[in-house]
């Protein structure tokens, strides 16, 4: 004997393709759940992204307006280093001149000494002076 299988009815295969839309249609509504969230995050992520480039680029100008006052500075040291320099060995010169200026001044004070002493020493008759 044969066995034969009996078709499902048209109910029972009305019904179970419902339900497989059924479970189709929650899938889909679940992705929509989920990409619904990404969505959000990937604005959240996007809102980030402008504020942290934002952020960049005020760090860039303050980092170039410090790199341009830094050889600001460094120029000004350097003009004072040099001016410094300039002036110390002006100072030098001055110092050495000033030096023989008093080595002259001191022989010349001796010379003049010599002579009063000569002088009063002549007067007395060349003895020392009283």
């Amino acid at each position: 004997m044969m066995s034969t299988k009996q078709s499902p009815t048209v109910e029972e295969r009305l019904s179970r393709l419902e339900t497989l839309f059924t479970n189709v249609g929650e899938q889909v509504a679940a992705h929509n759940n989920t990409i619904d969230v990404l969505v959000a995050n990937t604005q959240a992520h996007n809102n980030t992204i402008d504020v942290l480039v934002a952020n960049i680029q005020q760090l860039t100008e303050n980092v170039a307006a410090v790199n341009q006052r830094i050889d600001s500075l460094a120029e000004q040291t350097n003009r004072n280093i040099n001016n410094l320099a300039e002036q110390a060995a002006q100072d030098r010169q001055q110092a050495v001149q000033d030096r023989q200026q008093a080595a002259i001044d001191r022989q010349n004070f001796r010379n003049e000494i010599r002579q009063i002493w000569e002088y009063l020493r002549d007067r007395n008759g060349g003895s020392s002076p009283p």
